[in-house]
């Protein structure tokens, strides 16, 4: 394994915590009229959502605070769709938003509390659940504990009463984490970039690009951008996410955690293609890599490569049972059972060495010579072509076919004069690609894995004098 520099993520500016000061008199009137516009909303009948931000101080609106609730309204938006009235309002005494919905208000309570366990921002929306009869539902009622302190996580009610902490060190808290949940959405950001260039990157043999559709009848390139626009803010998720395991060890509860944002990232993607499935691997391997980043950066603000490798490696200790476990029908666990293939289980299961053994050194190397990233891309691609036991492939063309289209890349590899040269290599591949339409073969988890190699290119390169 390489020693990689350091990666560090972008800082956008910080929107200001400065506002005007307002009298508690003015906090306290705006908090009545907030519960007689609760009142009137509930005699319609329903279960009432009830937002508001954790703002200690006597500035109650600010840029800082207006993008906070900006997030919060974002995050809630597909949760209350079908509201039967909704007022979202922000002045100099607050924001707050109020939903009429429907349902069972514990099991609103229920999902508002994922909802602000979700990420370090999401600590500062303050959801209240209130029933029919005019009662909130709390934490108490469903056997949890108080709600945390920001700063010590004691009480908070035991802390505010106590004046435990001061106003600055409260307000530094949360311009902390808003700072992370920037570096969230610049994750998100540059995964989909990353998307986007292995889409791109023509010619691609066995996979969609720029020129032709490969073996499949139902992708295309315009499908595969919209679908990387689609998932990127789910990949933010799982960044911020694993920025709320920044105290404890990685491990499997990481991935329990982005599970559920995986789902909602495959759902948006098939929404978008009209049901096609044109990431779901890559937002598996992404998804794990954005969890196991966040929590980095949220423990360290900075990290390295190997450190990412060591905590996807925890995050997924269980993934190779599951393919024992009865149930799921997939590609990779027939391939698993019928010719003992790991597929993308064992990709993650490794910290995806595949990438760091093979793709990246070939990438790195044909860079260095020469600076044409095409190439490099195109030497990567070859690399993995090689190296992968690619279940999407072993689904389409069987354990030979497999082999033969690894023993083709292991020659082309070998031949330095065609794989120095952009054109040639180019050439070399785009006459494969024909042979893989014709058979229709697909080297989908190549192309997770070329993403992949993609985005550690561009956020991490070895130190001077190291190994590749």
């Amino acid at each position: 394994m390489t020693t990689a520099r350091t990666y560090t993520a972008p800082t956008p500016p910080l929107p200001s915590y400065e506002g005007r000061v307002v009298a508690l008199d003015a906090v306290l009137a705006a908090r009545d009229a907030r519960v007689a516009r609760q009142q009137a909303m509930l005699a319609q009948g329903g279960v009432l959502l009830s937002l508001t931000l954790v703002a200690p101080g006597a500035v109650k609106r600010s840029p800082l605070l207006d993008a906070i609730f900006a997030a919060a309204l974002a995050a809630l938006r597909p949760l209350v769709d079908d509201a039967r009235a909704r007022i979202e309002a922000v002045d100099d005494s607050g924001h707050h938003a109020l939903y009429l919905l429907d349902g069972e208000a514990r099991d609103w309570k229920t999902r508002m509390l994922a909802l602000e366990n979700r990420a370090p921002l999401s600590r500062l929306w303050d959801i209240d659940i209130i029933g029919g009869d005019g009662v909130a539902v709390s934490r108490r009622d469903l056997g949890l504990p108080p709600r945390r302190c920001l700063i010590c996580d004691d009480d908070a009610k035991t802390c505010a009463r106590e004046r435990r902490h001061s106003i600055n060190a409260l307000q530094a808290d949360i311009t902390h984490r808003y700072r992370l949940h920037q570096q969230a959405q610049a994750i998100a950001e540059t995964m989909r970039q990353a998307l986007i260039t292995e889409a791109t990157l023509t010619p691609k043999a066995g996979l969609v690009d720029a020129a032709h559709n490969g073996g499949h009848t139902d992708m295309n390139l315009a499908l595969f951008l919209k679908s990387a626009d689609a998932i990127a803010p789910y990949l933010g998720d799982c960044a911020a996410a694993g920025m709320t395991f920044a105290a404890s060890p990685a491990s499997p509860a990481i991935l329990a955690a982005i599970r559920p944002i995986g789902i909602a990232a495959e759902a948006a993607m098939r929404a978008a293609t009209g049901g096609v499935n044109t990431h779901k691997g890559a937002i598996f391997a992404f998804g794990l890599t954005a969890a196991a980043l966040g929590k980095r950066l949220a423990a360290q603000g900075t990290t390295t490569l190997a450190e990412i490798q060591d905590d996807i490696r925890a995050i997924s200790a269980g993934l190779l049972a599951e393919l024992q476990q009865p149930g799921e029908d997939s590609a990779g666990k027939r391939g698993y059972a019928r010719h003992g293939i790991r597929g993308a289980r064992g990709e993650a299961a490794s910290g995806y060495t595949t990438v760091t053994r093979h793709a990246l050194p070939a990438y790195r190397q044909a860079l260095a010579a020469d600076g044409n990233t095409r190439r490099a891309l195109l030497a990567a691609l070859v690399a993995l072509y090689a190296a992968n036991d690619d279940s999407t492939t072993l689904a389409r063309v069987g354990l030979d076919g497999l082999r033969a289209h690894q023993h083709w890349a292991r020659q082309l590899l070998a031949d330095r004069a065609t794989l120095a040269d952009e054109t040639r290599l180019a050439d070399a591949i785009a006459a494969y690609a024909r042979d893989c339409a014709a058979r229709r073969l697909s080297a989908g988890g190549s192309a997770d894995l070329l993403a992949l190699t993609v985005w550690c290119g561009q956020h991490f390169t070895p130190n001077p004098g190291t190994p590749l």
